[in-house]
Parts: C-alpha cells; sequence; structure tokens
C-alpha cells in the first residue's frame, strides 16, 4: 500500500474511490491510511473490519491488529459507466470481480489466478458457489481481456482456460 501511496502523492494525483475484490486481510488491512470512499459487497462486512481473527487463525497466535471502524461503502451504490461490477462468491461470500472493458482487463482478486483459483476453505468460502462462478461468470468474460488477480502474474482469459488445471476441475462439475 504504501508505495502505491507514494506514486499518488509523489505525482500530485488524488484517488477517486476504492474497489475491494473481498474481505480477506491481505486485500484490507491499511483502509484507514487511505482517503476516499472504500466500496465492497457487503457480504464481506465482517471480514474487512476483523483482520484480526482472520490473522489469529493463519498464525495461531493473538496478534495486535486494529479493527477497522471507518465507513465502508456498498458496492451495489457504486455506478460508474466503464466499470462492469460481478459478484462471483465462492472464495468468500462477497467476492467481486471488476470487469474494465475500455481497457481489456478484468481484477478478480482471488476469484480466480493465472494458475490456479481461490481458496475456499476459509470463512465465508463455499466450493459449490466457486464452481457455480467459474461457470456462470468467469467463463463469460471476453477470452481476450487480461485478467489482473490479487496474487500471481497477469494472463488472458483464454490462456487461463487452456492452461489452469484447477480451474477445469471446476468447468461445468
Amino acid at each position: 500500500m504504501e508505495p502505491a501511496l507514494e506514486y499518488i502523492n509523489g505525482n500530485n494525483l488524488s484517488v477517486g474511490g476504492y474497489l475491494l475484490t473481498h474481505g480477506h486481510f491481505d486485500h484490507t488491512l491499511g483502509m484507514d491510511k487511505v482517503d476516499g470512499n472504500i466500496y465492497i459487497n457487503l457480504d464481506d462486512e465482517f471480514l474487512a473490519r476483523n483482520p484480526q481473527e482472520q490473522l489469529s487463525s493463519f498464525t495461531n497466535s493473538e496478534l495486535d491488529v486494529q479493527s477497522y471502524e471507518g465507513e465502508l461503502h456498498d458496492i451495489s451504490t457504486f455506478t460508474h459507466t466503464d466499470i462492469n461490477i460481478y459478484r462471483n462468491p465462492g472464495h468468500t461470500k462477497g467476492s467481486i470481480s471488476y470487469e474494465f472493458k475500455n481497457l481489456g482487463v478484468i481484477f478478480t482478486g482471488d476469484f480466480v489466478f493465472a494458475q490456479g483459483i481461490g481458496r475456499t476453505d476459509l470463512y465465508s468460502g463455499d466450493t459449490n458457489e466457486m464452481k457455480e462462478s467459474i461457470n456462470n461468470i468467469f467463463l463469460n468474460f471476453d477470452k481476450e481481456f487480461e485478467v489482473f488477480p490479487g496474487h500471481g502474474n497477469t494472463d488472458t482469459v483464454n490462456n487461463i482456460l487452456n492452461y489452469n488445471s484447477y480451474l477445469k476441475e471446476f468447468i461445468n462439475g
């Protein structure tokens, strides 16, 4: 988060808002350091506000991490003509992908990676919902668009469909 904020501030830019793909701590820590509206599917509000519980389950110890007390805006209130919003539960109940048609890119968060898919064994994850999201959302994305996942390398939808063995297991499965 810090390098991005340094770039924004160093280039005299401003941020109009933040679009979160889901509520896991590795995607929400630092929300208290930003100005502007934060948009999220409120199905993940509990996760976004409570990183302590998530981190404790990963480390099996108590860590001192502040809960987020600021305002979170429901993604359903966000409107922008150049951004399509897709609800794709599976990794979390509130998992979202953002498609920028005019740029030919999709930000999938931890829904789909170049070589994998998001875990479904964490709080609010669901394997059956992941299967439905892959078959009803991911398969309908423009095959030439580039996917920017929450972790790892980017790739085109077409390449992910052809080479992602995890994804293939879920297609029509």
